[in-house]
């Protein structure tokens, strides 16, 4: 396998960042997520902010093999995802292809560019293929669209925005700005929000 060797994680909801630390202060690896850019139209004005894309989930990426053991050993670590006959749980496939989109980008997910054909709505973004994502359903009125993604053999449905290309910022945008994130305070989870967001769906 050529490049670093990743894995995935499932964590304790809202302390995905907070096992990103751990595990790089204890030689584990990087840690990383994927956090998308969501906008919602609020009282009449268009607000962004970043939100977790597959929450409880963390990869952990390393240059060279560290004994699985060690991870069941980090706090808010629940389990190692492994393949079938896979002990050590090393991804593979489209499971890497997402895991490495996903460490490329910083685990920041932007909003996906699309053009309207005809009020068919059709995702240009480049990054729905590095996803080996496919659209299920689209809302026009959220601007949002369902995706099913696979992450190791499980299908799962998330919900990211799109906007169309061509199309000017909302009046009251903060515009192309970094949007804030989330803050973790020490020793709380972080609230998700509605059961919309950031969903993900067996």
């Amino acid at each position: 396998m050529e490049g670093p060797l990743v894995r995935c994680l499932m964590v304790e909801t809202g302390r995905e960042e907070a096992v990103c630390r751990l595990l790089e202060s204890r030689g584990l690896g990087k840690g990383f997520y994927p956090r998308q850019t969501r906008i919602r139209k609020i009282r009449g004005v268009w607000r962004r902010d970043r939100q977790r894309l597959l929450p409880g989930y963390v990869f952990v990426s390393s240059g060279e093999e560290i004994p699985i053991r060690r991870y069941f050993r980090t706090e808010h670590v629940l389990k190692v995802l492994r393949y079938e006959r896979e002990p050590e749980g090393y991804l593979r496939g489209e499971d890497l292809d997402f895991a490495r989109t996903v460490e490329e980008l910083d685990g920041k997910l932007e909003i996906l560019e699309a053009v309207d054909e005809n009020s068919f709505i059709r995702i240009t973004d480049s990054l729905l293929k590095r996803m080996h994502g496919q659209v299920v359903s689209v809302d026009r009125g959220k601007r949002q669209v369902r995706i099913r993604i696979s992450l190791m053999g499980q299908p799962k449905i998330v919900t990211m925005n799109y906007q169309l290309l061509g199309e000017k910022e909302e009046p009251g945008d903060p515009g192309a700005g970094e949007p804030p994130e989330r803050k973790e305070e020490k020793g709380q989870e972080v609230p998700e929000g509605t059961p919309e967001e950031g969903e993900i769906q067996p």
